[in-house]
């Protein structure tokens, strides 16, 4: 799965791409339907947001989530993809 990453008022360290990276490559064992994603980043106020929104085949999904630690918000916008994901093969399982 290919991916952009987009830092908004905030510096994009090596160390949290590599976390990024590592925690995002693991999805595309979900779903094989993975066609691209883009991650953005945001931080105001302390607070940092995470959005994504994945390509899939015939579908879109976009989740955002929001925490105080950049890193923390990345392990939950995984586990929600994680289910966003599941939810989508077992749509597709059904109709078949």
């Amino acid at each position: 799965m290919k991916y952009n990453i987009v830092a908004r008022n905030i510096e994009l360290t090596d160390a949290l791409k590599e976390y990024i990276s590592k925690r995002l490559d693991g999805l595309d064992k979900y779903s094989k339907h993975i066609i691209d994603g883009e991650l953005i980043i945001d931080e105001l106020r302390g607070r940092y947001t995470t959005e994504m929104v994945l390509k899939l085949k015939g579908h879109t999904i976009a989740v955002k989530t929001e925490q105080k630690d950049p890193y923390m918000a990345v392990d939950e916008l995984k586990d929600v993809l994680k289910k966003q994901l599941t939810r989508y093969e077992d749509k597709l399982r059904e109709r078949k």
